[in-house]
């Protein structure tokens, strides 16, 4: 249940950023800026559920906020040149759809990995540790 929390969370901050189309002025383009972040986050939310289940949350949560901003940076890499081919290079378009995807992923893993070591601190501090 401990795990559960931080990711129904998570799901309801995602849902609402997604319903204010928080990815169309960070450069999703406006067909599909919903649609990405809609397929990237209840694949975040497992992933992010199933690895904190083996890893400790501190670590987990750095790491998918790096593998969170490799992403964006993909997206805005294929985005640019995307744009500079005057939508001739297919290869980039994909990178700008599938970078925006992953970004969605790693961004609510993010999210829900920094919950539940919030949570984590939290329990520790309201219950310390029995000493002997």
């Amino acid at each position: 249940m401990r795990h559960l929390l931080p990711a129904l969370i998570a799901a309801l901050l995602m849902a609402a950023l997604i319903a204010l189309d928080i990815a169309r002025p960070l450069g999703a383009h406006p067909w599909w800026s919903q649609k990405t972040l809609l397929i990237g986050a209840p694949i975040g939310l497992i992933l992010a559920t199933l690895a904190g289940l083996k890893l400790r949350p501190l670590p987990l949560a750095l790491t998918f906020a790096i593998a969170s901003a490799l992403a964006f940076a993909a997206a805005k890499y294929g985005q640019t040149q995307f744009a500079a081919s005057y939508a001739e290079d297919q290869l980039a378009g994909k990178l700008w759809y599938f970078g925006w995807i992953a970004t969605g992923v790693f961004s609510v893993a993010t999210l829900a990995a920094t919950l539940t070591a919030s949570f984590s601190a939290l329990a520790q501090t309201l219950r310390p540790n029995k000493p002997g």
